[in-house]
C-alpha cells in the first residue's frame, strides 16, 4: 500500500512540474503596446520635419542641442527628435503641429 501511495505521489508531482513548464508567457499590454508604437516610427531626415516642429526646436530650452535622429509615428502622426548636446541626450516628442506630447 505505502509503494502505490508513493507512485501516487510521484506522478502527481511530476505531472505539476510538466504542467508548469508548459504554460506560455504572455507580454503586458504595456509592453506590446510599446513594441507596436515601436514597430511604426519611420527614420526621417530632419528636413522633413514639418514646420511647426522645425519652429518649436528653435525654442529657449533647445539652444545648443542638435538633432541627432527624427522618426516619424504614421498612426499617431507625432514626431520624435532624438537631441544631443556633447554627451547628453534627450528624446522630444511632437505632435504635426510642434506641440510637445508626453
Amino acid at each position: 500500500m505505502k509503494k502505490v501511495m508513493f507512485a501516487l505521489v510521484a506522478s502527481f508531482i511530476s505531472g505539476a512540474a510538466v504542467y508548469a513548464q508548459t504554460q506560455p508567457q504572455t507580454e503586458t499590454p504595456s509592453n506590446a503596446a510599446v513594441a507596436v508604437e515601436q514597430e511604426q516610427k519611420v527614420k526621417i531626415k530632419s528636413e522633413e520635419l514639418p514646420e511647426a516642429v522645425k519652429k518649436s526646436l528653435e525654442a529657449q530650452e533647445y539652444k545648443g542641442w542638435l538633432i541627432n535622429a527624427a522618426y516619424h509615428t504614421a498612426s499617431t502622426d507625432t514626431y520624435t527628435v532624438e537631441l544631443k548636446n556633447g554627451a547628453e541626450t534627450k528624446t522630444i516628442k511632437f505632435n504635426k503641429d510642434g506641440k510637445k506630447v508626453d
